[in-house]
């Protein structure tokens, strides 16, 4: 996984490394791309708030998975839309594609992700009970 090891420049010019990220049981294995200043959203919604999943969101050219999708079980409510993903073996959900993002990201629990020291992690407010005005109003915020 040297990919893992580095930093890059993405097409915008923005310093990246990435950061290994699991299940608990290891079973599920991945790689996020973001900066070092990373903006973590806590989510009030029902399946957030209980699950303890704090959001990095990603676009999917920063995210690789590299073991562990047949261990993926997949779980949709509401409107279908979000595909959340729990590792079948210890039941963690590691990342998801979200409602807001379906094509194209992938909402990561950043508690699954290893952090270097020198990272900074600013948290921000999500109301997703009341998702539908918070996202008209722009409160959803994708991670650099």
């Amino acid at each position: 996984m040297n990919e893992n090891l580095g930093e890059f420049q993405d097409e915008s010019g923005m310093k990246r490394r990435w950061f290994l990220g699991s299940c608990h049981c290891g079973g599920v294995q991945f790689s996020v791309a973001a900066t070092l200043n990373i903006t973590v959203t806590l989510c009030n919604c029902s399946i957030c708030y209980r699950s303890g999943h704090q959001e990095i969101m990603v676009r999917e050219d920063h995210f690789i998975l590299h073991e562990g999708e047949e261990l993926l079980s997949s779980y949709r409510f509401g409107e279908n839309r979000a595909e959340h993903t729990f590792c079948s073996r210890c039941g963690i959900k590691p990342f998801y594609r979200p409602r807001s993002h379906p094509i194209g990201f992938r909402s990561v629990n950043a508690r699954c992700l290893t952090f270097a020291p020198d990272v900074t992690l600013t948290y921000a407010d999500f109301d997703g009970q009341n998702w539908e005005s918070s996202i008209a109003v722009g409160l959803h915020r994708l991670t650099d």
